[in-house]
């Protein structure tokens, strides 16, 4: 292509699913830790905490925007700046680990919810705008305000909608919906602020600072996050498994003690 010509806006449709089955499965994980994070005596567990931060932020988000990336059709190299995508996933994984802390730390309501809706689309839209400045390629972006401005605005109202499903139903069947709502907000809000940077060709560029090979990263963050999430989905069944383990000692330990001889 040539300087000045437009790219034309297209995707790979494979790529694109996979990218929201991606989402679906951090946005699961995320939730159902969550949902953990106020133990029975009301105090905020810092480790479901993290979880819930890591699994939405760094793979729902941050590793659904290199999938998506990779699904947009870019007939030129590209590569990735290596600060500015460390920072979109610092991003990410703070205000979706403060959105959910928010929510879940105490009892729930409608304000706790909006403003976790809040904290996790600004933290979807800023790793997406953070990472799209990432790009290092012969081209560069000419920005629709209207469009961005909707992108933010999907993606807040869909993470405010997931939110409220996963802290208001409590079934397999209605969790699974919830991750489907909340991934719904990260891509909604990826593609349509795709749709908002037109993209330039221009003559080569020069750019500094170590940069990451576009056509392998999202490859590479697709295998780490299925990883990450596997391994945070068992620890999670086992500490179930254990609290409820504790759970039923407790109980054991009351009835004997009530039980024996003397006992009130």
């Amino acid at each position: 292509m040539q300087p000045g010509d437009i790219l034309p806006l297209r995707f790979d449709a494979s790529l694109v699913a996979l990218s929201f089955v991606i989402s679906a499965l951090g946005a699961y994980v995320a939730l159902l830790a969550a949902a953990r994070i106020r133990n029975i005596r009301g105090r905020v567990q810092v480790g479901y905490v993290a979880v819930a931060g890591i699994a939405l932020g760094g793979v729902g988000i941050w590793s659904m925007h290199f999938l998506g990336m990779l699904a947009q059709i870019i007939p030129f190299g590209v590569a990735y700046g290596v600060s500015h995508n460390l920072l979109g996933l610092a991003v990410a994984v703070v205000l979706a680990g403060a959105a959910l802390w928010y929510v879940g730390g105490a009892r729930f309501s409608f304000r706790r919810c909006l403003g976790a809706g809040i904290l996790a689309g600004l933290g979807v839209a800023g790793m997406h705008y953070i990472g799209m400045g990432s790009l290092r390629m012969d081209a560069f972006f000419l920005w629709d305000p209207g469009l961005v401005l909707l992108s933010v605005a999907i993606a807040v109202a869909a993470a405010t909608a997931a939110i409220w499903l996963a802290f208001n139903l409590t079934t397999e069947v209605q969790r699974v919906l919830a991750a489907l709502v909340m991934a719904g907000a990260v891509c909604g809000m990826h593609y349509v602020g795709a749709a908002a940077g037109t993209i330039v060709c221009s003559t080569p560029r020069q750019f500094s600072g170590w940069e990451l090979d576009g056509g392998v990263l999202p490859y590479a963050v697709f295998l780490i996050s299925v990883v990450t999430l596997i391994i945070m989905r068992i620890e999670l069944h086992r500490s179930s498994e254990e609290a409820r383990s504790h759970a039923a000692q407790r109980v054991d330990h009351l009835i004997y003690s009530r039980q024996r001889p003397g006992g009130r």
